[in-house]
């Protein structure tokens, strides 16, 4: 199993857009909204397929309060970018005024709202088919995947427990918790018992890919029998996903890697327009009128 995608709260659309599609050269895959509230809008970012494994997702919540990571968090993520590139990206970065720490083969910065992004060497490489044309970083630096994240709790055992009993994924002497296509969870210990509010930056969930329904439906079945806190079974129209909570109450989904992006708009437009799931096609006036659009 490996990263599919990961769901961050966000401040600003137009801030927002411009630091993931000019200053770390994403396409904009989908432009649509949370549907369980579609006055929030949720953006898609990827590569040129919108492949997962690739997707960044924010949900824009203008005014959004500051976040306090307090004994629970997804409290960053990691990137991988081609080998022999983070010089230029520690130029580009600083040509657009971003404070970044370059160490070696790896930069650390933080987006407009404050999530903290890491990019790293590594040896995967873009197909010709994924690399965004449009894209103001050169083809040969783009951005290769999500490699993994640091998942914050009040007992890193008991995570771990979790992603070895419900996923099969062990964990291992260094705290990472091992997952396919070299992606890993980083388990650690959170620095604080205070109580995590969500604010602008927080990492929403983080989804994990299943090859297919038939998985996906295994996997609730298989949360059920072991007692984990389920939440929700959604059909996203793009993907079908279940959502649960692990022991330390960060949220965890598992998503199916068809139909894709491309149900609904044509490869070359994806993301050009507003798109909505079939069953808020009725509120369409109602939800353009409040995104102003």
């Amino acid at each position: 199993m490996q990263i599919h995608h990961i769901s961050v709260l966000a401040s600003n659309f137009t801030s927002n857009h411009a630091f993931y599609t000019h200053t770390l050269g994403l396409r904009l895959v989908k432009d649509t909204v949370n549907q369980e509230n579609p006055a929030i809008e949720h953006l898609f970012y990827g590569d040129y397929l919108g492949s997962p494994g690739t997707v960044i997702t924010f949900f824009i919540i203008p005014y959004l309060g500051h976040r306090t990571d307090g004994n629970h968090s997804i409290s960053d993520l990691i990137l991988q970018i081609p080998r022999h590139t983070s010089d230029w990206w520690a130029q580009w970065l600083t040509a657009q005024h971003v404070a970044v720490t370059h160490t070696a083969d790896q930069l650390t910065f933080d987006d407009l709202d404050e999530f903290h992004i890491i990019l790293r060497e590594g040896d995967a490489q873009l197909t010709t088919a994924q690399i965004n044309p449009a894209s103001p970083v050169p083809a040969q630096n783009q951005i290769v995947k999500i490699l993994g994240t640091h998942w914050l709790g009040p007992d890193p055992a008991a995570s771990a427990r979790f992603f070895d009993q419900f996923i099969a994924a062990p964990t291992d002497a260094t705290g990472q918790v091992q997952l396919a296509d070299h992606n890993f969870i980083g388990l650690k210990k959170a620095p604080t018992q205070q109580r995590t509010r969500f604010g602008r930056g927080s990492v929403d969930h983080l989804a994990l890919q299943v090859a297919d329904d038939q998985q996906l439906f295994a996997y609730w079945q298989k949360a059920v029998q072991q007692g984990w806190q389920l939440e929700l079974f959604r059909n996203r129209h793009w993907f079908k996903s279940i959502y649960l909570r692990d022991p330390s109450d960060n949220r965890l989904e598992l998503a199916t890697p068809a139909p894709g992006f491309t149900v609904d708009e044509p490869l070359d437009q994806l993301g050009t327009h507003l798109v909505l799931p079939p069953w808020l096609a009725d509120q369409r006036a109602e939800i353009e009128q409040r995104l102003q659009r």
